[in-house]
């Protein structure tokens, strides 16, 4: 079967053998919301790479010798599930990554070859999943999208995001935020972000949820779907260790189904947790602050652990730095707003006292 992933400038056409289609189900599910199949649904543009799946048999389908080869780390994650292993084969401008899971075969070049060969099997789906995402990211990039690293939410006609470094309550934020029936989940922890008539559209991505067991435990429904769905175990961790959740999962107890619809951006929220102490709501309006704010979660594959995961393209970001730039000059449209205290937060308060305190200033 042939299929089109088409998100903003990338499209991705994927020819699965009928052999691997039960291997390659859970990875169409995730990305359900890009896809489309058959022919009359192709999008117009030009394919920006192909990627031929095939079913693995580590046995037939590799050479005994590049068993004896050493194992390279190629991916390396917080979530144990996306770290990647792989012998590594260099041959006639091809690049193999190969494991006992998962083959890859990738060009050197994407400029000079945008075919790639993935060979898979069950426990293929999360690092098939992190090799697409990522090369559709570092494409991305390559035409000047920015890409920010936080989550969101939206009423159906704007986003909200919440932005901040670890520990500062984003899920806390994003979670509390969601109880008002008004605003429903956007993304998860990437936006990309485009331009349209002066504003900043935001563009939803769908990841796998790494949650904290402190988090899931602290809601009743949510520890039940996760013991029944995703970790029979969770009892046996302690609070701090966090479990990936799939994402249908974590979508289903949040009663909001995943849309890859953009909205345009109205505010950018930036949480401190203070345990005790009543929030506090303050507009941030100064522009080097802004700025400086905005760049503290602009989400650059450059600076990733795993930058030989994808060496067959390396943005060019003269013109991401240019849309960055850019992005500047949008940026007035967009609310920033820092919550600090107790994150008990309803987005509509929150933003009519943004929109107070800026009318006095």
């Amino acid at each position: 079967m042939t299929s089109w992933l088409d998100f903003i400038n990338t499209t991705v056409r994927f020819d699965v053998d009928p052999a691997a289609e039960n291997a390659f189900a859970p990875i169409r599910r995730f990305f359900r919301h890009l896809i489309t199949d058959g022919p009359q649904d192709r999008p117009g543009r030009e394919t920006t790479f192909r990627i031929e799946v095939a079913p693995y048999d580590p046995s037939a389908d590799v050479r005994p010798e590049v068993w004896q080869l050493p194992l390279s780390v190629i991916r390396r994650s917080n979530a144990r599930e996306f770290n990647f292993d792989a012998h590594v084969v260099d041959e006639g401008g091809r690049r193999l990554y190969v494991n006992r899971a998962t083959l890859l075969d990738a060009p050197v070049d994407v400029a000079k070859d945008n075919e790639f060969l993935i060979r898979i099997t069950a426990d293929s789906t999360v690092q098939i999943i992190d090799f697409v995402r990522d090369l559709v990211i570092r494409n991305e990039e390559d035409h000047g999208t920015v890409v920010l690293h936080a989550s969101g939410i939206h009423d159906g006609e704007r986003a909200v995001i919440v932005a901040g470094p670890k520990g500062a309550g984003k899920t806390t934020t994003l979670l509390s935020a969601l109880r008002s029936p008004k605003w429903r989940y956007f993304t998860g922890d990437k936006l990309f972000c485009t331009h349209e008539n002066g504003r900043v559209v935001v563009h939803p991505w769908r990841d796998y949820p790494y949650v904290g067991v402190g988090t899931i435990r602290a809601h009743a429904r949510l520890t039940e779907l996760v013991r029944t769905h995703v970790d029979a175990g969770l009892d046996s961790y302690a609070d701090s260790h966090k479990i990936l959740i799939d994402p249908d999962v974590f979508e289903s107890w949040l009663g909001t189904p995943f849309s890859a619809d953009p909205k345009p951006l109205a505010a950018i929220l930036l949480p401190e947790v203070r345990p005790g102490e009543p929030l506090a709501v303050r507009a941030v309006t100064d522009g080097n602050e802004r700025w400086a704010q905005l760049n503290k979660i602009v989400d650059r594959q450059v600076d990733t652990t795993f930058f030989t995961w994808q060496s067959h393209l390396v943005p060019d970001y003269q013109h991401f730095y240019r849309s960055l730039a850019r992005l500047r000059e949008d940026l007035p449209s967009v609310a920033m707003i820092r919550l600090v205290g107790t994150l008990d937060v309803d987005p509509d308060e929150v933003l009519a006292q943004h929109a107070g305190a800026e009318a006095t200033v």
